[in-house]
């Protein structure tokens, strides 16, 4: 899913994976009972609410009266493809896709060898996909 602006602040992130880490509808206060001590006060959840309403995040449903559900319409995968793409796509950068695969592998062995692992079958599906 693309969404209008594919930046996210600090505060609207952490919403985010709040909804990500959740995987249901939240109310206010709800996310408001799983943020960080201290990110971001009480006060400032319905302007950040509005933002990612505003901007495709989320959505919104009437669960009963005076209350309101929000659930994520961007899912983390689609939020770091967005970003990923944005830079692929940005002619002034000078990305560097070794770079990046470089930055993929923390030095974990295990988890380094799930990941090429990945991207091995990955290309393998893409390419029989292009024969």
């Amino acid at each position: 899913m693309k969404v209008q602006k594919n930046y996210l602040s600090p505060k609207e992130y952490e919403i985010m994976t709040i909804f990500w880490s959740m995987d249901k509808p939240l109310t206010a206060s709800e996310i408001l009972q799983h943020r960080k001590e201290g990110t971001w006060a009480a006060n400032s959840i319905h302007p950040l609410l509005n933002k990612l309403l505003e901007n495709g995040y989320i959505a919104q449903r009437v669960a009963k009266v005076n209350s309101r559900l929000y659930e994520a319409k961007v899912s983390l995968s689609d939020y770091i493809t967005n970003q990923v793409s944005e830079v692929f796509e940005n002619e002034t950068n000078k990305f560097n896709v070794s770079s990046f695969l470089s930055g993929l592998m923390g030095g974990d062995q295990e988890k380094d060898e799930e990941i090429i692992s990945e991207l091995e079958n990955w290309l393998d599906d893409y390419s029989k996909k292009s024969v």
